[in-house]
């Protein structure tokens, strides 16, 4: 095949691939995206149950921040309908809800914990212990022990399916990452910008497109089917064939497509499995949502978006409301909940559906919100690796799994799977567009 044949291949149509594309097609460039799923997404998808729309993933979007990948979404939704209320979401422990960003919560918290809490928060910092951090001391270190050891013990345990002190603390930071899978510089700010930025936080508001997360995938999409690029969804096997240093062609479901670059944002495991690399597996986690609609004929007000659920009794990590978002938009008669089940490790079998189902049933109804006699529609989605989990020793095991990638002239790993990066979605868009201005800048000066 000549080089003007060669393409721009980009293995998983999540955002981090859907924005890199959209940016190639758009400068003209040759793209074809491969999609494992039926439709593109990944994390960014909607689904549509009993009337009531759920989300995978984020849930919700932040655009507020002046960062790249929030402006580009910002650009993406302009004009189009979009729903906008204050963020809120609460921790449910120790018998009452534990209202984040703190709306003057504080106020009300048990003595004992306003005082460590206020201890934590005016301690005098010297300098950093040693790494690794884990995410164990980083909590209780801001929070005070007592509220770690009642709020965040245990959640991060269910989260994560690691102890917090087997965590490393950037899990919970989420050091942003170059396209070479590296920390990028940290830039440390005045006192007066972290305080300005805290009390920002306390009314961020969240942007929502009117018709689900799904819309954001969407219209990438046709971006870019409209630039000339191609999607193919729904692909099974795919291969790769080498010519020394780079990646000469993809072959997806037998189809042969020549190679001028190819962007992995599919998970690093599986990249290096197709390449037949002996390198460490990372540590994923696979997690299932269970959508439960209900018979509620006059729903209540939901003040938060989500609320989490450190009780080891319960299943579910987390309960998303959506009509917290939808409010009077959504269908009469009737709720919509979604709990999020963190349900395996790697490469072990998860539970059958059917099993996580019935648990997230018995969690509602121990958690007072419905009998399991309300029930409408139930529907669980798997998603397999969908969120990395950082060892204490991850930046090491992360160096020898990017290796054999490294070691080719025309392949990278970017990404929440593919960069093994535990990310929100405008990070996940930062990546994309690094990957492009990459790509970009490297095709201007070829072609000089």
């Amino acid at each position: 095949m000549s080089a003007a044949m060669d393409k721009h291949v980009i293995v998983g149509g999540g955002v981090a691939g859907l924005v890199c594309a959209v940016r190639l097609a758009e400068a003209g460039l040759p793209v074809v995206v491969l999609e494992r799923e039926p439709e593109v997404g990944g994390l960014l998808r909607s689904f549509t149950l009993d009337d009531v729309v759920f989300d995978l993933g984020p849930h919700v979007l932040f655009l507020e921040h002046d960062g790249p990948g929030e402006g580009f979404l910002r650009e993406t939704l302009a004009g189009k309908p979009v729903i906008r209320h204050p963020f809120a979401f609460a921790i449910a422990a120790g018998g009452r809800h534990w209202k984040f960003p703190n709306h003057f919560d504080f106020l009300r918290y048990p003595l004992r914990y306003k005082i460590e809490a206020l201890r934590a928060a005016t301690k005098r910092r010297g300098a950093p212990p040693p790494e690794p951090i884990p995410a164990s001391l980083e909590l209780a270190e801001k929070s005070g022990p007592g509220l770690y050891a009642l709020l965040f013990r245990d959640l991060f345990a269910k989260k994560a399916l690691m102890p917090p002190q087997e965590l490393h603390h950037h899990w919970l930071a989420r050091v942003d990452r170059t396209i070479d899978n590296e920390k990028e510089p940290f830039v440390r700010r005045g006192k007066a910008a972290a305080v300005l930025g805290a009390l920002s936080r306390l009314r961020q508001r969240y942007t929502y497109p009117a018709g689900g997360l799904g819309d954001v995938p969407a219209l990438l999409a046709t971006r870019i089917r409209r630039a000339g690029g191609e999607i193919v969804a729904g692909v099974g096997a795919i291969s790769l064939v080498r010519d020394g240093e780079r990646v000469a062609a993809v072959v997806a479901d037998g189809r042969e497509i020549a190679a001028r670059h190819l962007v992995w944002t599919a998970p690093l495991n599986a990249l290096n499995a197709a390449l037949g690399a002996q390198a460490p597996l990372l540590p994923t986690v696979t997690m299932r949502l269970v959508m439960l609609t209900y018979d509620s004929p006059a729903p209540p007000f939901r003040p938060f978006v989500y609320t989490y659920h450190p009780d080891p009794e319960l299943t579910a990590n987390r309960v998303y409301y959506p009509r917290s978002i939808f409010r009077e938009r959504g269908p009469a008669g009737r709720e919509g909940l979604c709990l999020e089940i963190n349900v395996a490790t790697g490469d072990a079998a998860p539970p059958g559906e059917e099993e996580t189902i019935a648990a997230a049933i018995a969690d509602v109804a121990h958690l007072g919100l419905y009998p399991a006699s309300a029930l409408r529609q139930a529907k669980a989605v798997t998603l397999p690796a969908a969120m990395p989990v950082y060892p204490l020793n991850y930046e090491a095991r992360l160096a020898a799994a990017a290796a054999p990638v490294r070691g080719l002239a025309n392949a990278h790993a970017v990404g929440r799977q593919g960069g093994f990066y535990f990310c929100l979605t405008p990070a996940a868009v930062t990546q994309g567009l690094k990957m492009a201005a990459h790509l970009l800048g490297e095709t201007a000066t070829h072609g000089a």
